[in-house]
C-alpha cells in the first residue's frame, strides 16, 4: 500500500499529471463532455488533496478546468446557455464544487504543521488592501445593489485566497520554479490546441477570410482567447533563456503568437506584438544562451520576410479582419466617457460594478457590463478610493519586478504587463480565471526572490 501511494505521489508531482489534466480538459471540450470530463479533473483533484503534502500539483487543475466549457455551453455568444443553471449540469457543479472544498480543508488541515509562514507585508498587504477598498466600491451611489458586494467576492477567491493557499502549501525548492512555467506552457497550449480544433470545425470563412465573430472557445470569445494567450506566452519563451533544448520553447512561443494572429483580437495582438519584441529582446541580451537566441532572432526576421512574400495571399485572408477594422474604436470611447462621468458623479467611492450603465445585449447572469479600460473602470466603479489601492498594488508589483531583477521575475513580468495592457483595452482583468493566473505569478514573483536572497 505504501508503494502504491509512493508512485501515486510521484506521479502529481511530477510533470506528466499536468499533461493528463490539460489532455482531458481538451478531449471534454472538443467532444462536447465537459461536465463529464471537468468531473474527473476535479475527482483527481480531490485524490490528490488526500495524499500529497505539496500543492503544487493543484496548479494545472485550478488555472485550466475553466478552459473545458464548450460552445454549446457556454453563456456566450452565439446561444448564451444556462445549461450551468439546469439541473442535469447544477447538481453535479455543486457536488464537485463540495467534493473540492472538503478535499481542501482537509488537505490544510492535515498538512497545517508544514505549511510557509505567508507574511501579510508586501505584495499579499497590497492585495488585501485593494480588496478591502473595492469591496466599498458604489456604496453612496443611487444605482448602489448589494450585488456590487457579491461581485468583488471573486476578487477575495482569486486573489487573497488562491495566493494564500499556494503560497503557503507548495514546497519552494528549485524545480517548482520552471514547474510553474511548464503549468503556463501547458495552459497557453491547451488554448492553442482548442482554438486549432475550432478553426477546423466551427469557425467560418468569408473570402479566404476567418468570420471574426465565430472565433469562439466557449469559455471566452475571441478578445478573451488572444489576451490569454498574450500574457502566456513569455512562459514558452523564458525556456529558450537558460534551457539546453529551449529552441523548443522559442518555437511554441512562437506557434502562441500565430494563434494570438488567429484569434482575430486586435487588442491581443497589439499587445502581443510588444510581449514578443520585449522576450525576444530578453532572449538576445540575457540568459545563458544568447548567441543562440541572437541567431533565432535574426532567422526569424529573414523568414518573417521571406514568408511575408511567398505567403502573402494567405496572410492577407488572416489579417483581413484587421485592415478592415482599422483603428475604430468598436464604442470603447463611449464606454470610457460614461466610466468618467460616473467618477465625477460618485468621486470617492464609485457608482458601483453594477451602475446604470447597461446593455441590452448583455445576457450574462453573473458579471457586470464594464467600461473595457481597467483604470477608468476602477475609477467609474470603486472612485479614488477603490483607484488609488489599486494604483498602489500596481506601483509594488513593477517594484517587486524592478528590485534584484531575474531571468525568472523579468519573465513573468512581461506576462502581467501583457494582461495589464491588454486590460487596458478590455476586460480580461475582471473575469475570475485570469485573476487566479495573475495570484499565481505573484506568488512566485515573490518566491523566488526570495530563494534568490537564501542561495546568497
Amino acid at each position: 500500500m505504501t508503494a502504491v501511494l509512493e508512485r501515486l505521489r510521484a506521479f502529481y508531482l511530477g510533470k506528466l499529471y499536468p499533461l493528463v489534466v490539460v489532455l482531458l480538459i481538451f478531449l471534454g471540450h472538443s467532444i462536447g463532455l465537459d461536465i463529464v470530463f471537468g468531473g474527473i479533473v476535479v475527482g483527481s483533484l480531490a485524490l490528490g488533496c488526500w495524499i500529497c503534502r505539496d500543492l503544487r500539483f493543484a496548479i494545472a487543475p485550478f488555472t485550466c478546468t475553466i478552459f473545458i466549457v464548450t460552445i454549446e455551453h457556454s453563456p456566450n455568444v452565439p446561444y448564451y446557455s444556462r445549461f450551468y443553471l439546469e439541473p442535469q449540469a447544477l447538481i453535479p457543479i455543486i457536488v464537485f464544487a463540495v467534493l473540492l472544498v472538503v478535499s481542501l480543508v482537509a488537505f490544510v488541515i492535515k498538512n497545517r504543521r508544514f505549511a510557509n509562514r505567508v507574511p501579510i507585508k508586501g505584495v499579499f498587504l497590497s492585495l488585501l488592501i485593494f480588496c478591502v477598498a473595492i469591496s466599498f466600491n458604489g456604496l453612496f451611489s443611487v444605482n448602489y445593489v448589494i450585488y456590487n458586494l457579491f461581485y468583488v467576492t471573486s476578487f477575495y477567491l482569486s486573489l487573497l485566497l488562491v495566493y494564500w493557499l499556494f503560497a503557503a502549501f507548495i514546497h519552494f525548492d528549485k524545480t517548482v520554479f520552471d514547474y510553474f512555467m511548464y503549468c503556463l506552457v501547458l495552459a497557453a497550449l491547451l488554448i492553442v490546441a482548442q482554438l486549432g480544433f475550432a478553426y477546423g470545425t466551427t469557425v467560418a470563412f468569408e473570402n479566404g477570410s476567418p468570420v471574426k465573430e465565430t472565433v469562439l472557445l466557449g469559455w471566452g470569445v475571441w478578445t478573451a482567447i488572444g489576451g490569454m494567450l498574450a500574457f502566456l506566452m513569455p512562459a514558452c519563451f523564458y525556456f529558450a533563456a537558460n534551457h539546453k533544448r529551449g529552441w523548443i520553447g522559442y518555437i511554441l512561443g512562437l506557434l502562441t503568437f500565430l494563434a494570438i494572429a488567429l484569434s482575430q483580437s486586435r487588442g491581443a495582438l497589439l499587445v502581443g506584438c510588444v510581449v514578443l519584441l520585449l522576450c525576444i529582446l530578453t532572449l538576445c541580451f540575457f540568459g545563458y544562451y544568447r548567441k543562440r537566441n541572437r541567431v533565432f532572432a535574426a532567422i526569424l526576421i529573414l523568414l518573417g520576410i521571406a514568408g511575408g512574400f511567398l505567403l502573402r495571399d494567405t496572410l492577407m485572408g488572416v489579417l483581413q479582419n484587421f485592415i478592415n477594422y482599422g483603428f475604430g474604436d468598436n464604442g470603447r470611447f463611449e464606454k470610457w466617457e460614461i466610466g468618467i462621468r460616473h467618477f465625477l458623479e460618485y468621486p470617492i467611492l464609485g457608482s458601483g460594478f453594477y451602475d446604470s450603465f447597461v446593455n441590452e445585449e448583455w445576457l450574462k447572469d453573473v458579471y457586470p457590463y464594464l467600461y473595457h479600460n481597467t483604470v477608468i473602470q476602477f475609477l467609474g466603479a470603486g472612485g479614488a478610493v477603490g483607484f488609488l489601492a489599486y494604483a498602489w498594488h500596481r506601483i509594488y508589483t513593477v517594484r517587486m519586478v524592478v528590485k534584484k531583477p531575474s531571468l525568472y521575475k523579468t519573465f513573468l513580468g512581461i506576462g502581467i504587463l501583457g494582461l495589464v495592457a491588454f486590460s487596458l483595452l478590455d476586460v480580461l482583468f475582471f473575469n475570475t480565471y485570469p485573476t487566479i493566473f495573475y495570484a499565481l505569478f505573484l506568488v512566485f514573483m515573490q518566491k523566488s526572490e526570495e530563494q534568490a536572497e537564501v542561495e546568497e
